[in-house]
Protein backbone atom coordinates (compact mmCIF):
# COMPACT_ATOMS: atom_id res chain seq x y z
CA UNK A 1 0.00 0.00 0.00
CA UNK A 2 0.94 3.63 -0.30
CA UNK A 3 2.55 5.39 2.69
CA UNK A 4 -0.31 7.35 4.23
CA UNK A 5 1.86 8.95 6.92
CA UNK A 6 4.42 10.86 4.85
CA UNK A 7 5.17 12.30 1.44
CA UNK A 8 8.26 10.94 -0.27
CA UNK A 9 10.26 13.86 -1.64
CA UNK A 10 13.25 13.42 -3.95
CA UNK A 11 15.57 16.44 -3.78
CA UNK A 12 17.89 16.86 -6.76
CA UNK A 13 20.66 19.44 -6.40
CA UNK A 14 21.72 20.38 -9.92
CA UNK A 15 24.54 22.64 -8.69
CA UNK A 16 26.29 19.91 -6.70
CA UNK A 17 25.07 16.92 -8.72
CA UNK A 18 23.67 15.37 -5.55
CA UNK A 19 20.31 13.92 -4.56
CA UNK A 20 18.52 12.71 -1.47
CA UNK A 21 15.17 11.23 -0.45
CA UNK A 22 13.23 12.57 2.53
CA UNK A 23 9.99 11.36 4.12
CA UNK A 24 8.13 14.56 4.95
CA UNK A 25 5.36 13.93 7.49
CA UNK A 26 4.47 17.63 7.66
CA UNK A 27 3.31 17.62 4.05
CA UNK A 28 0.52 15.09 4.56
CA UNK A 29 -2.10 17.73 5.43
CA UNK A 30 -1.56 19.45 2.05
CA UNK A 31 -2.97 16.35 0.30
CA UNK A 32 -0.72 16.43 -2.78
CA UNK A 33 -0.15 18.13 -6.12
CA UNK A 34 -0.24 21.90 -6.00
CA UNK A 35 -0.61 21.83 -2.19
CA UNK A 36 2.60 19.98 -1.41
CA UNK A 37 4.30 21.70 -4.34
CA UNK A 38 3.65 25.20 -3.01
CA UNK A 39 4.75 24.18 0.49
CA UNK A 40 8.03 22.80 -0.86
CA UNK A 41 8.48 25.90 -3.01
CA UNK A 42 8.09 28.13 0.06
CA UNK A 43 10.45 26.00 2.15
CA UNK A 44 13.22 25.97 -0.48
CA UNK A 45 12.79 29.36 -2.12
CA UNK A 46 16.43 30.38 -1.69
CA UNK A 47 17.51 27.47 -3.96
CA UNK A 48 15.23 28.48 -6.86
CA UNK A 49 13.20 25.25 -6.85
CA UNK A 50 11.07 23.70 -9.55
CA UNK A 51 8.72 21.22 -7.90
CA UNK A 52 7.05 18.31 -9.70
CA UNK A 53 4.22 16.75 -7.67
CA UNK A 54 1.58 14.08 -7.95
CA UNK A 55 -1.47 13.50 -5.78
CA UNK A 56 -2.59 10.49 -3.73
CA UNK A 57 -4.86 9.17 -6.51
CA UNK A 58 -2.43 9.44 -9.42
CA UNK A 59 -1.72 6.04 -10.91
CA UNK A 60 -4.71 4.48 -9.20
CA UNK A 61 -7.91 6.15 -10.48
CA UNK A 62 -9.21 7.41 -13.83
CA UNK A 63 -8.90 11.10 -14.74
CA UNK A 64 -6.19 11.67 -12.08
CA UNK A 65 -3.84 12.04 -14.98
CA UNK A 66 -1.86 15.23 -14.57
CA UNK A 67 1.46 16.19 -12.97
CA UNK A 68 1.64 19.46 -11.04
CA UNK A 69 4.65 21.76 -11.45
CA UNK A 70 5.07 24.90 -9.34
CA UNK A 71 7.80 27.51 -9.71
CA UNK A 72 8.61 31.16 -9.19
CA UNK A 73 8.66 32.89 -12.58
CA UNK A 74 10.41 36.21 -11.93
CA UNK A 75 8.30 36.95 -8.87
CA UNK A 76 5.10 35.29 -10.11
CA UNK A 77 4.10 31.95 -8.62
CA UNK A 78 2.92 29.65 -11.39
CA UNK A 79 1.13 26.31 -11.12
CA UNK A 80 1.32 24.27 -14.30
CA UNK A 81 -0.11 20.85 -15.17
CA UNK A 82 1.23 18.35 -17.71
CA UNK A 83 -0.50 15.30 -19.16
CA UNK A 84 0.86 12.06 -20.55
CA UNK A 85 2.13 9.17 -18.44
CA UNK A 86 4.38 11.31 -16.24
CA UNK A 87 2.18 11.28 -13.13
CA UNK A 88 1.95 7.49 -13.16
CA UNK A 89 5.73 7.11 -13.57
CA UNK A 90 6.39 9.38 -10.60
CA UNK A 91 3.84 7.50 -8.48
CA UNK A 92 5.32 4.10 -9.31
CA UNK A 93 8.80 5.43 -8.67
CA UNK A 94 7.57 5.62 -5.07
CA UNK A 95 7.61 9.41 -5.09
CA UNK A 96 5.15 12.18 -4.29
CA UNK A 97 7.41 15.11 -5.18
CA UNK A 98 10.60 15.82 -7.11
CA UNK A 99 12.36 19.09 -6.23
CA UNK A 100 15.00 20.39 -8.63
CA UNK A 101 17.30 22.85 -6.84
CA UNK A 102 19.99 25.21 -8.08
CA UNK A 103 21.52 25.31 -11.56
CA UNK A 104 23.82 22.91 -13.35
CA UNK A 105 27.11 24.39 -14.56
CA UNK A 106 26.65 22.63 -17.89
CA UNK A 107 23.56 21.29 -19.74
CA UNK A 108 22.51 18.00 -18.17
CA UNK A 109 20.19 15.03 -18.56
CA UNK A 110 18.72 13.71 -15.32
CA UNK A 111 17.72 10.06 -15.19
CA UNK A 112 15.48 9.00 -12.29
CA UNK A 113 14.86 5.32 -11.67
CA UNK A 114 12.58 4.91 -8.69
CA UNK A 115 14.46 6.72 -5.89
CA UNK A 116 17.86 6.80 -7.60
CA UNK A 117 19.28 9.60 -9.78
CA UNK A 118 22.04 9.60 -12.40
CA UNK A 119 23.34 12.81 -14.00
CA UNK A 120 24.13 12.20 -17.66
CA UNK A 121 25.36 14.00 -20.76
CA UNK A 122 22.70 15.67 -22.92
CA UNK A 123 23.85 13.79 -26.02
CA UNK A 124 23.07 10.37 -24.59
CA UNK A 125 20.49 8.29 -26.46
CA UNK A 126 17.38 8.89 -24.34
CA UNK A 127 15.86 5.68 -25.68
CA UNK A 128 18.62 3.74 -23.92
CA UNK A 129 17.61 5.05 -20.50
CA UNK A 130 15.03 3.61 -18.14
CA UNK A 131 12.64 0.76 -18.81
CA UNK A 132 10.40 0.74 -21.92
CA UNK A 133 6.74 0.83 -20.93
CA UNK A 134 7.56 2.11 -17.46
CA UNK A 135 9.23 5.41 -18.25
CA UNK A 136 8.30 8.94 -19.19
CA UNK A 137 10.69 11.10 -21.21
CA UNK A 138 10.73 14.90 -21.01
CA UNK A 139 13.06 16.46 -23.54
CA UNK A 140 13.94 19.46 -25.70
CA UNK A 141 14.60 19.15 -29.40
CA UNK A 142 18.06 19.96 -30.72
CA UNK A 143 17.24 23.66 -31.21
CA UNK A 144 15.75 23.88 -27.66
CA UNK A 145 12.57 25.28 -29.18
CA UNK A 146 10.21 22.37 -28.56
CA UNK A 147 9.70 20.57 -25.25
CA UNK A 148 7.56 17.44 -25.09
CA UNK A 149 6.55 14.72 -22.66
CA UNK A 150 6.10 11.23 -24.10
CA UNK A 151 6.59 12.68 -27.63
CA UNK A 152 3.20 14.38 -27.64
CA UNK A 153 2.24 16.29 -24.48
CA UNK A 154 3.61 19.68 -23.51
CA UNK A 155 3.20 22.36 -20.83
CA UNK A 156 1.38 25.64 -21.58
CA UNK A 157 2.97 29.01 -22.40
CA UNK A 158 6.69 28.00 -22.24
CA UNK A 159 6.95 29.05 -18.57
CA UNK A 160 8.32 25.67 -17.51
CA UNK A 161 10.56 25.34 -20.57
CA UNK A 162 12.26 28.67 -19.89
CA UNK A 163 12.81 27.79 -16.24
CA UNK A 164 14.34 24.40 -17.06
CA UNK A 165 16.68 25.95 -19.62
CA UNK A 166 17.75 28.56 -17.06
CA UNK A 167 18.79 25.61 -14.86
CA UNK A 168 20.59 23.87 -17.76
CA UNK A 169 18.19 20.96 -17.26
CA UNK A 170 17.62 19.72 -20.81
CA UNK A 171 16.20 16.21 -20.47
CA UNK A 172 14.49 14.20 -17.73
CA UNK A 173 13.81 10.46 -17.92
CA UNK A 174 11.71 8.96 -15.12
CA UNK A 175 11.17 5.24 -14.66
CA UNK A 176 8.72 3.92 -12.07
CA UNK A 177 8.82 0.16 -11.59
CA UNK A 178 7.41 -0.29 -8.08
CA UNK A 179 4.15 -2.06 -7.33
CA UNK A 180 1.54 -1.55 -4.62
CA UNK A 181 -0.74 -4.05 -2.97
CA UNK A 182 -4.41 -3.11 -2.72
CA UNK A 183 -5.84 -4.62 0.50
CA UNK A 184 -9.36 -4.98 -0.87
CA UNK A 185 -8.99 -5.41 -4.66
CA UNK A 186 -12.68 -6.19 -5.21
CA UNK A 187 -13.90 -2.95 -3.60
CA UNK A 188 -11.14 -1.05 -5.37
CA UNK A 189 -12.17 -2.46 -8.75
CA UNK A 190 -15.81 -1.58 -8.03
CA UNK A 191 -14.93 2.01 -7.13
CA UNK A 192 -12.57 2.32 -10.10
CA UNK A 193 -15.35 1.33 -12.49
CA UNK A 194 -17.77 3.72 -10.77
CA UNK A 195 -15.42 6.66 -11.33
CA UNK A 196 -14.60 5.56 -14.89
CA UNK A 197 -18.31 5.44 -15.75
CA UNK A 198 -18.71 9.15 -15.05
CA UNK A 199 -17.49 10.32 -18.45
CA UNK A 200 -20.76 12.26 -18.75
CA UNK A 201 -19.42 14.53 -16.00
CA UNK A 202 -16.36 15.45 -18.07
CA UNK A 203 -16.45 18.94 -19.55
CA UNK A 204 -14.61 17.91 -22.70
CA UNK A 205 -15.64 15.97 -25.79
CA UNK A 206 -14.37 12.45 -26.43
CA UNK A 207 -11.96 12.19 -29.35
CA UNK A 208 -9.32 9.99 -30.96
CA UNK A 209 -6.21 11.85 -29.75
CA UNK A 210 -3.58 10.32 -27.46
CA UNK A 211 -4.97 10.19 -23.93
CA UNK A 212 -3.32 11.03 -20.64
CA UNK A 213 -2.67 8.02 -18.41
CA UNK A 214 -5.86 6.53 -16.95
CA UNK A 215 -8.19 8.51 -19.21
CA UNK A 216 -10.34 7.07 -22.02
CA UNK A 217 -11.38 10.43 -23.48
CA UNK A 218 -8.67 11.12 -26.07
CA UNK A 219 -9.78 14.76 -26.06
CA UNK A 220 -8.37 17.53 -28.24
CA UNK A 221 -7.29 19.38 -25.07
CA UNK A 222 -4.88 16.67 -23.94
CA UNK A 223 -1.84 17.88 -25.91
CA UNK A 224 -1.33 21.22 -24.16
CA UNK A 225 -1.36 21.17 -20.37
CA UNK A 226 -3.22 23.40 -17.95
CA UNK A 227 -2.35 26.45 -15.89
CA UNK A 228 -4.12 27.39 -12.65
CA UNK A 229 -7.58 26.12 -11.79
CA UNK A 230 -9.56 24.39 -9.05
CA UNK A 231 -7.38 23.86 -5.96
CA UNK A 232 -8.86 20.54 -4.81
CA UNK A 233 -8.83 19.10 -8.32
CA UNK A 234 -5.17 20.04 -8.75
CA UNK A 235 -4.18 18.74 -5.33
CA UNK A 236 -5.30 15.25 -6.36
CA UNK A 237 -3.83 15.91 -9.31
CA UNK A 238 -6.86 15.37 -11.53
CA UNK A 239 -7.61 16.82 -14.94
CA UNK A 240 -9.46 20.14 -14.80
CA UNK A 241 -12.08 18.67 -17.13
CA UNK A 242 -12.90 16.15 -14.39
CA UNK A 243 -13.55 18.89 -11.84
CA UNK A 244 -17.22 17.89 -11.46
CA UNK A 245 -16.19 14.37 -10.46
CA UNK A 246 -13.52 15.20 -7.91
CA UNK A 247 -15.14 18.27 -6.40
CA UNK A 248 -17.49 15.71 -4.84
CA UNK A 249 -15.87 15.26 -1.42
CA UNK A 250 -17.65 11.91 -0.95
CA UNK A 251 -16.10 10.46 -4.13
CA UNK A 252 -12.66 11.79 -3.22
CA UNK A 253 -12.93 10.43 0.33
CA UNK A 254 -13.91 6.98 -0.93
CA UNK A 255 -10.97 6.85 -3.35
CA UNK A 256 -8.50 7.90 -0.66
CA UNK A 257 -9.96 5.48 1.87
CA UNK A 258 -9.73 2.41 -0.37
CA UNK A 259 -6.01 3.14 -0.90
CA UNK A 260 -5.39 3.22 2.85
CA UNK A 261 -5.18 6.98 3.45
CA UNK A 262 -6.78 8.17 6.69
CA UNK A 263 -7.90 11.59 5.46
CA UNK A 264 -11.25 12.80 6.82
CA UNK A 265 -13.88 14.83 5.01
CA UNK A 266 -12.66 17.83 7.02
CA UNK A 267 -9.07 17.28 5.87
CA UNK A 268 -10.22 17.34 2.25
CA UNK A 269 -12.36 20.44 2.76
CA UNK A 270 -9.52 22.27 4.57
CA UNK A 271 -7.06 21.75 1.70
CA UNK A 272 -8.11 24.93 -0.10
CA UNK A 273 -7.58 27.09 3.00
CA UNK A 274 -4.11 25.62 3.65
CA UNK A 275 -3.03 26.32 0.10
CA UNK A 276 -4.39 29.87 0.19
CA UNK A 277 -2.37 30.52 3.37
CA UNK A 278 0.77 29.14 1.73
CA UNK A 279 0.23 31.39 -1.28
CA UNK A 280 -0.05 34.45 1.01
CA UNK A 281 3.18 33.40 2.71
CA UNK A 282 4.92 33.18 -0.65
CA UNK A 283 3.56 36.52 -1.81
CA UNK A 284 4.96 38.21 1.29
CA UNK A 285 8.36 36.49 1.22
CA UNK A 286 11.11 39.11 0.68
CA UNK A 287 13.26 36.54 -1.16
CA UNK A 288 10.91 36.82 -4.11
CA UNK A 289 11.15 40.60 -4.36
Amino acid sequence: MVDSLAKHVLYIDLSRKEFGLKHETGLKKYLGGVGTGLRLLADNLERYPVVFSVGPLNGFFPFCSKTSVVLDDNGVIEDIYIGGSLSSRIRFAGLDNIVFLGKSKTPVTVEIHNEQVIFRDINIDLGSLGLPGKRSVLYFNKERELFTVDRYFSPPERILENKLLSKNLVNIVITGSKTYEIKDPEKYEELYKKVLAQTNQMTVEKGSNPSCVGCPMGCSKSKIGEIGGNILTHSLVACQYAEKIFSDVGVTFSCLNILGYDYTHEDIENTTKLIELTMKELEQDPQRL
